[in-house]
């Protein structure tokens, strides 16, 4: 199991013996890649924000965390939230970010809630949340995931968005912008998960007297071919041969084995 994008996965996934082909098992652990998107590690106050980053403080900024169940300033998950109160007559916002691992090609699915703890009605009030390798607004190289603009005489209860994207940068910032001069916007629960792929169908024939073909349904790539002797043993090699893709197949083709060989794919 390979934790470098900080996703749990039982490897066991598919055995194929002789001529059998059997389906798939996968067990997916849908682990958070952000940390303390819930902001539960506090503490309490303006312009701390453990495990994230933060934008320069300009001179109308104010944003931070706070610790408070009291409709309507509460959390949406446990007892911190954080708050963004920042006046924007100077043109700027209060930014929050945090750096992620992805995989390039994976999917994940991100997902946050956003409110407000009083009236924004005529405030101009906004949040924008985007996500690529700048700590900013530039849709150049980042993707807009919302543009949030609260416009209410009452505070809004929180309310889930969720979005889900497929990664072109290993390292990318998930990032918070805003400004609400009359009131304050709330943020809490944030999250970003991977979205394991369906599981593929190994097969096995024979492509001579003295070749065998393994192949999957692509472009499920990320699967890995291995190999054992037994059941009954953890002994399983993992085969280092590039798969061919034909047509909607992966494929390797492997010299014909002399005894009983089981096979598998792990997706790591």
């Amino acid at each position: 199991m390979k934790n470098i994008h900080a996703f749990a996965i039982n490897p066991l996934v598919l055995v194929a013996a002789g001529m059998l082909s059997l389906p798939a098992v996968a067990v997916f652990a849908q682990q958070n890649l952000i940390v303390n998107g819930s902001f539960e590690a506090g503490p309490a106050g303006s312009a701390t924000f453990t495990d994230w980053f933060i934008g320069p403080a300009d001179n109308n900024s104010n944003f931070g965390v706070a610790n408070s169940n009291a409709p309507p300033d509460r959390a949406e998950q446990g007892t911190y939230y954080a708050y963004f109160h920042g006046h924007p007559t100077d043109g700027s916002q209060d930014c929050l970010g945090q750096s992620v691992n992805l995989t390039v090609g994976a999917q994940y699915t991100i997902t946050y809630y956003l409110g407000t703890d009083g009236s924004t009605l005529g405030s101009g009030a906004a949040m924008w949340v985007v996500i690529g390798p700048s700590f900013g607004i530039d849709y150049t190289q980042d993707v807009l995931l919302t543009a949030y603009y609260p416009n209410s005489a009452s505070a809004l209860p929180y309310q889930k968005f969720t979005t889900t994207i497929t990664a072109t940068n290993a390292n990318p910032i998930l990032s918070f912008h805003a400004v609400d001069a009359n009131s304050a916007i709330l943020l809490d629960n944030v999250s970003i998960t991977y979205v394991a792929p369906p599981p593929p169908q190994l097969n096995f024939g024979l492509a001579s007297t003295d070749k065998v073909v393994m192949s999957w349904t692509s472009p499920t790539n990320a699967f890995l071919l291995q190999t054992n002797t037994s059941l009954l043993t953890t002994n399983w090699v993992t085969l280092t041969n590039q798969p061919a893709v034909l047509g909607v197949t992966n494929q390797i083709t492997l010299p014909r084995p002399a005894t009983n060989v089981f096979y598998r794919l792990l997706l790591p």
